[in-house]
């Protein structure tokens, strides 16, 4: 049971004459709040007063707790205690991490923001092959994702996945630990590391122009079309040699990745090419995948988290709270995707809120 697994990871902040409420009761109100879209501190309080009868099956809970007793305990609680909680999930569901294609990406919550102190930026890992967040860690700024991502990886602990990275994570010590770690990689190019983009870029022409007699190659081309847009995406995979300098320092680093897309919309035509570096053998097919497995983190989590979840609007500046509720509404997101029966996520919160026996299998399995 969810519930019982966070009561092992998390450590009670409050002292001991405060403890009116039990540890569970105030994770089960928090967690099956937010879960049903009550979100806020005043409106978890709301939603415990409708909710107190259904509360009571699993808890006992003779009065509601007030405001300042839910804020207080968000605020205090060790949010690496909470984000624990992520490994049990991943632990209790048996996920299988073998050729999933997992990114890393980081999102600000621009609601945390104030004058007193930047946002909150919190780095994911999103699996693309079960659509849940495997870990969340918090970045001290968007700068620090360098030194975020590699205790990301450490969280994971997964084996034999793809994981991907924006040009941020594009460093040859995040390499190292990606395959350290017996993962593969796929890192955006871009002038960060402008010398290596330039020799990709360089070498890209010349086995090009020599129709890649000496270089093993792969080509895979895809075409979507909706909204009167078509969009052409057209990858290729290229072997790299020691041509490129300080190849050696990017452990493992075996191929470059060229992506072409084309945008058509009405008579408006535009064209954009990104690089990648990858560990990857050359199959461009496969490396499309992992391509827009990264793409894809914008859709399945940070709009979610935005528009259904009202991460960016949410105002909660102390201790720890807003890094506590990120984790929160990430792990929500997770158990929601569990049901398959409902296929939107807003309506799976729509029906949280309104449906109790939804709400019970949902949160408590």
């Amino acid at each position: 049971m969810l519930i019982e697994s966070c009561v092992t990871k998390i450590t009670d902040p409050r002292k001991a004459t405060n403890q009116i409420y039990s540890l569970d009761s105030l994770i089960l109100i928090i967690f099956s709040a937010v879960i049903s879209g009550y979100d806020s501190i005043d409106s978890m309080v709301e939603f415990a007063k409708l909710k107190k009868d259904w509360l009571n099956k699993w808890t006992d809970l003779k009065t509601v707790p007030c405001a300042e007793t839910l804020r207080y305990f968000l605020c205090t609680v060790n949010p690496n205690e909470l984000a624990q909680c992520f490994t049990e999930f991943v632990r209790i569901n048996q996920l299988d991490s073998t050729g999933d294609n997992i990114a890393i990406d980081g999102k600000t919550m621009r609601g945390t923001k104030s004058k007193a102190s930047e946002a909150i930026h919190v780095i994911s890992a999103w699996s693309h092959e079960h659509g849940i967040t495997l870990a969340a860690l918090e970045s001290k700024g968007k700068r620090n994702e360098i030194k975020t991502i590699p205790d990301i990886i450490d969280v994971l602990a997964v084996k034999k996945a793809v994981i991907s990275t924006d040009a941020m994570g594009c460093q040859t010590a995040i390499a190292s630990k990606i395959i350290e770690s017996g993962n593969d990689y796929v890192l955006q190019l871009k002038d960060n590391q402008k010398s290596m983009l330039e020799d990709v870029k360089a070498y890209f022409h010349k086995v090009n122009r020599e129709d890649f007699s000496n270089t093993k190659y792969s080509v895979f081309e895809e075409i979507d079309k909706a909204h009167g847009r078509i969009e052409i995406r057209k990858y290729t995979q290229f072997e790299l040699t020691d041509w490129i300098d300080n190849l050696s320092s990017w452990k493992s680093l075996t191929s470059a990745i060229q992506v072409e897309r084309t945008r058509i919309v009405g008579e408006k035509e535009t064209q954009e090419i990104s690089w990648y570096l990858s560990s990857m053998g050359v199959d461009a097919q496969a490396a499309a995948k992992s391509v827009r497995s990264h793409w894809g983190v914008e859709n399945p989590l940070h709009w979610c988290l935005d528009v259904v979840f009202k991460e960016d609007s949410y105002e909660l500046y102390s201790a720890h709270g807003p890094l506590n509720m990120a984790i929160i509404k990430r792990f929500c997101m997770n158990l929601l995707k569990q049901d398959t029966k409902i296929k939107r996520l807003k309506h799976k919160v729509m029906a949280a809120s309104v449906d109790d026996s939804y709400r019970e299998k949902v949160l408590l399995g």
